[in-house]
């Protein structure tokens, strides 16, 4: 079986290209970096380092990248892969879905074998999003061909993978945390449903938003407290006893809502919950808060990591505080080294707090939430 990996950075490395190896798949990474794709190609494996409580080292062998600009060069795996994955930022999956469409149609021509694409991103539906950029504009034949050999599950992934600064024997060996989850839609799998370390579920979307929320969302309000407090790490910010009582509280209002939409057993979520709040506490990997907390106009979008569970709280009539505060605190995440930060700050300057929020999560100016969310901003920049 061939896999095609589209993202060849920490996270496919370390967490899809590792299952996807570890499975028995022949491994070609694609990405835009020339020095990246050179490095994969001139030592043709790297090592995947655990880090946990002791460090354990896993070779990952014969494996091989093509660049995103060399378009033979992509066409001749696409054309023959079983399984086509990306971890390469939601932003990227329409352009992606385009260079894909066109490679597609000649496949549809040459290669009657069927095969699964999955986009394995920090994003709800994500595969969906890839979906809906093949299937744009195109004509009847060609949607018949891909409902009928293309297989387009969504999934949900978790799996933590820093830029650690530690000694690694090549440039692409790769650090990450010892858990992982990978959840793939079992239904919608036309070949590819044997991955090792993947679980294959009939209902995703309560996967989704059970990562989404506690993971994701906690994260990125655990980084932007850090961040105003001045802590350099996640691990050092989680111990700061009023970001670990909004991080907790975050998760409490977010497993009461995800219990009642979702009809999840609420120990098990609360177990789930526990087991999250201690990798955050893990000392080994070193995550900057800055590199949580980037591009924070993306996750305080209005279908994102924050403002999702906040919405879905506030139907519910559940607390929703703690979700607030951390969604205030990404307004004041100001880091130099970040533009879409600094396009916050500059919103904030030309056009108020209110307007902001409106503009970044699609809250009406008159909508309630946008008033709390604005209150906290003010309370946090003057206390913090």
């Amino acid at each position: 079986m061939k896999a095609v990996h589209f993202g060849a950075g920490n996270i496919g490395r370390g967490f899809i290209g590792y299952l996807l190896r570890k499975s028995g798949y022949e491994v070609t990474f694609v990405d835009i970096a020339d020095s990246l794709v050179d490095n994969i190609n001139k030592y043709g494996e790297y090592t995947v380092i655990t880090l946990s409580t002791t460090q354990n080292k896993e070779k990952i062998e014969d494996v091989k990248a093509v660049s995103l600009k060399d378009i033979p060069s992509l066409e001749k795996v696409v054309l023959d892969a079983d399984l086509i994955t990306t971890s390469l930022g939601a932003n990227n999956l329409k352009s992606t879905g385009n260079t894909l469409k066109g490679i597609l149609k000649k496949r549809a021509k040459t290669n009657p074998k069927p095969l699964d694409i999955i986009a394995c991103e920090n994003a709800l539906m994500a595969t969906d999003m890839l979906k809906d950029a093949i299937f744009e504009g195109e004509n009847s034949e060609f949607r018949e061909y891909l409902d009928k050999s293309v297989g387009f599950p969504n999934s949900a992934v978790d799996r933590i993978v820093p830029n650690v600064d530690m000694k690694k024997e090549l440039p692409i060996d790769v650090a990450v945390e010892d858990f992982y989850e990978w959840d793939i839609e079992k239904n919608k799998v036309k070949v590819n449903d044997g991955i090792k370390g993947a679980e294959y579920v009939e209902k995703l979307s309560p996967f989704l938003e059970r990562k989404l929320f506690l993971l994701n969302g906690a994260h990125a309000t655990i980084a932007y407290l850090g961040y105003l407090k001045k802590y350099e790490f996640i691990h050092e910010a989680i111990k700061d006893d009023f970001i670990q009582k909004v991080a907790i509280g975050f998760h409490s209002e977010a497993v009461k809502a995800l219990s009642i939409k979702h009809k999840m057993d609420i120990d098990s979520l609360t177990r789930y919950s526990k087991k999250i709040i201690n990798r955050f506490k893990n000392a080994y990997l070193k995550d900057q808060v800055f590199r949580v907390g980037r591009d924070p106009v993306r996750k305080l979008s209005g279908h994102d990591r924050l403002i999702t569970p906040l919405n879905l709280c506030y139907e519910l009539k559940l607390e929703y505080g703690n979700i607030i505060c951390g969604i205030a605190a990404g307004f004041l995440f100001d880091y130099d080294g970040d533009e879409k930060a600094k396009q916050i700050q500059q919103g904030i300057k030309a056009n108020g707090i209110k307007k902001t929020i409106c503009d970044i999560t699609g809250l009406a100016v008159e909508n309630p939430l946008n008033a709390k969310i604005a209150e906290k901003y003010e309370e946090l920049k003057n206390n913090l």
